[in-house]
């Protein structure tokens, strides 16, 4: 009787290891509890996991805007947006230029970023109007000011090869 309780408990205890050590302690809990909680919509799915480029900037008359304009230069870069909600972008010459959280509208009309430096405090909020979100192209509009809508220019996104 002893040997069988003794080899119940030896094999509880063996499973019970292989299970601990199959677990991901790679991140922390509360951090996977977040993960798992995101729900990609339609829109969304359509961007993550791609590095996105700037490939041009038009302007309320389709006309290209030069990347070194200063009304446009800032939107120039890389970007890649990830399934957890987060983001990282950087410049055309891969320089860090930002980070933190994003989601676009259940309607794909808007994208919302949150940057965030490394310490996860919000540095500020930017809301733009999507234009075209396809799994080729991401085209969002940026106006210079926000009272004059008839001014404005298209940011224009295509998966980088």
């Amino acid at each position: 009787m002893k040997l069988k309780t003794l080899t119940t408990a030896i094999f509880l205890l063996s499973t019970t290891a292989v299970f601990s050590a199959q677990a991901d302690t790679s991140k922390p809990a509360e951090e996977t509890k977040e993960m798992s909680k995101k729900k990609n919509n339609d829109y969304e799915k359509m961007v993550i996991s791609k590095v996105w480029v700037t490939t041009q900037a038009l302007d309320q008359d389709k006309k290209d805007v030069p990347a070194t304009n200063d009304q446009v230069a800032n939107f120039f870069g890389l970007a890649e947006y990830f399934p957890d909600g987060t983001f990282k972008m950087l410049t055309l010459d891969g320089k860090p230029k930002m980070q933190g959280d994003w989601s676009f509208s259940d309607d794909g009309k808007s994208r919302t970023l949150v940057a965030k430096n490394d310490k996860g405090e919000v540095l500020f909020t930017r809301v733009v109007e999507n234009v075209t979100v396809t799994p080729d192209e991401y085209t969002y509009r940026i106006y210079p000011s926000s009272e004059n809508k008839t001014k404005y220019f298209d940011i224009v996104h295509k998966v980088k090869k």
